[in-house]
């Protein structure tokens, strides 16, 4: 049986912490993509949901050509048909490409967040497809809070019942 001095208030109070931080599921990231037609092109805004530090690439369809953006420049890279963002705490980008406005549906992309290794496909709560899933879905683990949170339990426990 346990004994009463084994567990204080201090401990039982860092125990409920231990629990909710290793049990508690991190925030997913994403980015939501928003089209707004101009005259003789585009403006995509790019809103970033929880991800401080990462990166997107947009694909620009067929016909686009690239125009410019309020991003920074030292933090934005063109390639061809590919524009590349680094995210350091921007909760908004603004890019504009000049083209047709049915071209809105063809924009593509994906994301990372560099902090928790998560990524995904721009526009999209979820890949998009099961090829999608597996190349920018990270594998689940579960059960690993409530593992995480027993190991730490029991290592309090041995070592109070080791002195």
């Amino acid at each position: 049986m346990l004994n009463s001095s084994i567990v204080t208030p201090k401990r039982a109070l860092l125990l409920c912490i231990l629990v909710v931080v290793l049990a508690a599921p991190a925030a997913a990231g994403s980015i939501e993509r928003t089209i707004t037609p101009q005259e003789g092109g585009l403006d995509i805004t790019l809103t970033v949901n929880d991800i401080p530090v990462g990166g997107i690439v947009e694909t620009l369809p067929e016909g686009c050509t690239w125009m410019g953006t309020d991003h920074p420049e030292d933090r934005t890279r063109v390639s061809g048909e590919k524009v590349a963002f680094a995210i350091i705490g921007e909760e908004t980008i603004t890019y504009q490409v000049q083209g047709p406005q049915d071209a809105a549906e063809a924009f593509a992309g994906t994301w990372e967040d560099l902090l928790t290794g998560d990524s995904g496909v721009v526009g999209l709560d979820e890949p998009g497809n099961p090829e999608q899933a597996d190349a920018t879905t990270p594998p689940s683990t579960p059960g690993f809070g409530c593992a995480a949170a027993l190991a730490a339990l029991a290592v309090l426990c041995s070592r109070r019942c080791g002195r």
